[in-house]
């Protein structure tokens, strides 16, 4: 059995990363020890509780509209895809969605980037939604289908694991500095795993696509590039990447590969 079948036959609960799910019980322990603390104040001191409650409203209220305008502009702007609309991309949404299982499939929308090579999902007031920029699409017109197939398989694995849900329950616990962002970075790695589930040809090209451009990305050799994760260190790269919410791109690629995925084949750039 070859690494890729060999991964295609993976079950799909064995796709999440296991720190994903330790990271994610210690965020919602710490979540409801915030939540008990802020209920013992108020019920200790009732005119601290009534500020407490009447800031959370102001806070939740303006996050909403800000979410909900974010959204809008781009529902309002972007091109919705569907069977009639870029169908390629609506094709990739309900095979994904079909081989994942799920029973509902967010909408799906394309947006201009100006050059930047990235999607993501989201969600609001009860709906997912996965934006993908322009040039990913690109991307596919200039013989990349694999690669797209990948990042949309991604961002599809946030609204299957349920990333997007319950954000209020966790919110606390993501705000504590370094343990947020170790929990999405867990989630990042799950998600590669499921995008490597659905498109295993695509994973690596999509990973170096993000890292490279549409036009460079087949040039970079995957081995060497995953091989920065040991030899590029030092204080700044380890602190910005304590900071993110994504991990670094070459261990990302490093994962894949751990996981049986081949390197990819390099194409060599003209000679001058």
């Amino acid at each position: 059995m070859s690494a890729t079948s060999a991964l295609e036959s993976t079950r799909s609960a064995d796709l999440v990363r296991p720190s994903e799910r330790l990271l994610f019980g210690v965020v919602v322990v710490v979540s409801l020890l915030v939540y008990g603390w802020f209920a013992f104040a108020a019920l200790t001191v009732p005119a601290l509780g009534v500020t407490m409650f009447f800031y959370a409203v102001i806070l939740t209220a303006l996050a909403l509209v800000v979410h909900g305008l974010a959204l809008g502009r781009i529902r309002g702007n972007g091109i919705l895809v569907s069977p009639r609309q870029l169908p390629l991309l609506d094709r990739l949404v309900a095979d994904h969605a079909r081989k994942l299982g799920m029973s509902e499939r967010p909408d799906l929308y394309v947006v201009e980037s100006g050059g930047v090579l990235n999607a993501f999902a989201t969600r609001f007031l009860g709906r997912d939604f996965v934006v993908v920029h322009s040039d990913v699409l690109e991307l596919a017109l200039q013989r990349g289908h694999d690669a797209v197939s990948f990042v949309v398989a991604h961002e599809l694995g946030h609204v299957w694991r349920g990333h997007l849900k319950l954000r209020w329950l966790t919110l606390p616990g993501r705000l504590i500095p370094y343990l947020g962002s170790a929990y999405s970075r867990s989630c990042e790695y799950t998600c590669d795993r499921v995008g490597a589930f659905c498109q295993p040809e695509g994973a690596i090209s999509g990973l170096l696509a993000l890292a490279a451009g549409k036009q460079l990305y087949s040039h970079v050799d995957s081995r060497e590039f995953s091989a920065q994760a040991e030899t590029d260190g030092g204080f700044w790269i380890g602190l910005a990447e304590l900071l993110s919410t994504h991990p670094r791109l070459p261990k990302r690629v490093a994962a894949l590969m751990d996981a049986g995925l081949p390197p990819n084949p390099v194409s060599q750039v003209p000679s001058a």
